[in-house]
């Protein structure tokens, strides 16, 4: 049953942090009410304000529909919420968006109980066939023409990396665009859809691990230069530690590339691909450079050296092994 069938409900909350998800349960709920909803700021609301939003404080009890982002970082009026929920108005539809949630707290188990639960996360990297079918369906209704091979390209540069996780998510709202510009075009080129779709960081940074593999140092510097100007240390730095983990976890496991890409919750084609890197090394090199990571990371956190020298002294560490 769909969410939207139990008309009555009055809070929806979407839960995850697939942003073009949560953009269209919000378009689906305008079209079932029939109304244009209200986006309101979560951090200029007031007690008072939302008071006025729960209890329909609006003139001549005006139809609402509501859509409020990221007011459980607002805690006190979050767990106010909690305790109001079961009182709003029959003529307000609230929609809180929210990306994460602590499911331990006691505001979150009492405003379970008062509202519909949609959640919306984003596709993980080893779910690319989901996405995949989407982005196909997604632009022919657009009368966008892609080849299979152009849809496996731009599901592979939509990919985000996930802080703190080893993981790779997909990002939708990512695809929405590109087929909105590429729209424009008369027709689709691999040279458009890069234009739309940059190489995503975790691919370039991949690159960068592949040449300091391969000792090519002249392509690793080159590229090592461009990421400078546009990407964090820290962000390149937490990514290349990650794919040197999951390729020590590869080159070091029992099992078939496929059933470890399905234990590190990577796709079996990332996972080919960082276990033909691995067999470059001998076991004594993947304990020595595993050593140099640990060792650049407790330096950066503690602003040690400039992390960006930290991140050459890696690549060279591989490079020179």
């Amino acid at each position: 049953m769909s969410a939207y069938a139990k008309i009555e409900t009055m809070i929806y909350l979407v839960l995850g942090n697939n942003t073009y998800r949560a953009e269209q349960e919000v378009v689906t709920l305008e079209k079932k009410l029939g109304l244009v909803h209200e986006q309101i700021d979560a951090s200029t609301l007031s007690l008072n304000n939302l008071a006025d939003i729960i209890r329909g404080g609006m003139l001549f009890n005006t139809k609402r529909l509501v859509v409020v982002s990221g007011l459980s970082a607002q805690k006190p009026l979050w767990d106010k919420l909690a305790e109001w929920a079961c009182d709003v108005s029959d003529d307000t539809t609230l929609v809180l968006i929210e990306s994460k949630l602590d499911r331990r707290t006691r505001s979150y188990k009492l405003l379970i109980k008062s509202v519909t639960v949609i959640l919306a996360n984003r596709w993980r990297d080893k779910e690319r066939g989901l996405a995949e079918e989407w982005l196909l369906k997604f632009a022919k209704d657009r009368g966008v023409k892609l080849s299979s091979v152009q849809i496996k390209n731009m599901v592979e540069r939509s990919r985000v990396a996930v802080e703190g996780e080893s993981y790779l998510e997909i990002d939708q709202h990512m695809l929405a665009r590109a087929v909105k510009s590429l729209d424009l075009l008369d027709s689709v080129t691999d040279e458009a859809i890069a234009t739309v779709l940059p190489p995503a960081a975790q691919d370039t940074v991949f690159d960068l691990l592949q040449f300091a593999t391969r000792r090519d140092t002249g392509r690793m510097m080159s590229l090592l230069t461009e990421l400078r100007l546009n990407e964090s240390p820290h962000r390149v730095f937490a990514l290349l530690a990650t794919q040197w983990a999951q390729l020590v976890t590869l080159s070091l496991g029992d099992s078939s590339s496929a059933t470890m890409a399905a234990e590190l919750s990577i796709h079996p084609f990332v996972a080919q691909k960082l276990h033909k890197l691995a067999g470059e090394y001998t076991y004594g090199q993947l304990r020595r450079i595993t050593t140099l990571v640990a060792d650049i990371d407790a330096g950066m956190k503690l602003s040690q050296f400039d992390p960006w020298d930290g991140i050459e002294r890696f690549l060279l560490g591989v490079s020179l092994r």
